[in-house]
């Protein structure tokens, strides 16, 4: 038996099914304000309700549930100022990552950015998002695991986690996938020139487009004009009727 097939062999049932549930959201197939119904996700998965319940209530800590007393699991729905605040805070992050990569960076971090981001000029070649937005999240994760600071590194997988669904809606428009990676480039270019001036603010500016690009994407006026009452721009309404 492989070492791989072992750690999943040996893995905790709840974690797996964390991981199944992250995925569906992450995916968009559980999107904001969908709830988890405990039967269909375990019949699914092939679990017991029991592990179902337990992932609802991890990911409620990570920030991507919101579990209602007597009304069940919700995938939690991020309003407009939240979902800014999240990006002002990772453009700091980001832009203070490549700074610090940018005096540090081995050859063997340079050449795992350097695929990533060909990955996504294949996946744009090819028109297939999904393959872009992984490799997408995971050039901006790995950017922030090789700059050596893992407190930075948590607290950026941390509220990023919350982002997830709504990044992937940035890069509905034509084009917007090859303006991302074209940015994915520059920021590379200045890293890997050793320079963290610029570095740090590429990673900024990269990120202050990314919001521009999700803001364009959900038609922000149209959002607007049909906020709440309370003054707050919901990006999903929380479905709360009951199987």
């Amino acid at each position: 038996m492989s070492t791989m097939a072992r750690a999943i062999r040996v893995r905790p049932l709840s974690d797996t099914v964390k991981a199944s549930l992250e995925a569906l959201i992450a995916s968009g197939e559980l999107p904001p304000g969908a709830r988890l119904n405990e039967v269909m996700l375990a019949k699914r998965l092939g679990v017991s309700r029991g592990p179902v319940r337990e992932a609802a209530r991890a990911l409620e800590k990570t920030g991507l549930v919101t579990v209602i007393l007597n009304r069940g699991a919700f995938v939690r729905s991020m309003d407009i100022d939240e979902a800014m605040k999240v990006y002002e805070l990772n453009s700091v992050l980001l832009g203070y990552a490549a700074a610090r990569l940018a005096v540090a960076c081995t050859a063997e971090q340079a050449m795992c950015l350097r695929a990533l981001v060909q990955d996504m000029d294949q996946a744009i070649s090819s028109e297939d998002k999904d393959a872009f937005f992984a490799a997408n999240v995971l050039f901006h994760e790995r950017i922030l695991a090789f700059s050596g600071n893992e407190v930075v590194e948590q607290v950026y997988r941390e509220h990023t986690r919350k982002l997830l669904l709504l990044r992937r809606r940035s890069f509905d428009r034509v084009g917007s996938m090859a303006e991302a990676n074209a940015e994915h480039r520059h920021l590379l270019d200045a890293i890997l020139a050793g320079d963290p001036v610029l570095a740090r603010q590429i990673g900024e500016a990269h990120t202050r487009s990314g919001r521009a690009r999700f803001l364009t994407a959900i038609d922000y006026r149209d959002r607007v004009k049909r906020a709440s009452t309370d003054g707050s721009t919901p990006l999903a309404q929380t479905d709360e009727k009951e199987d």
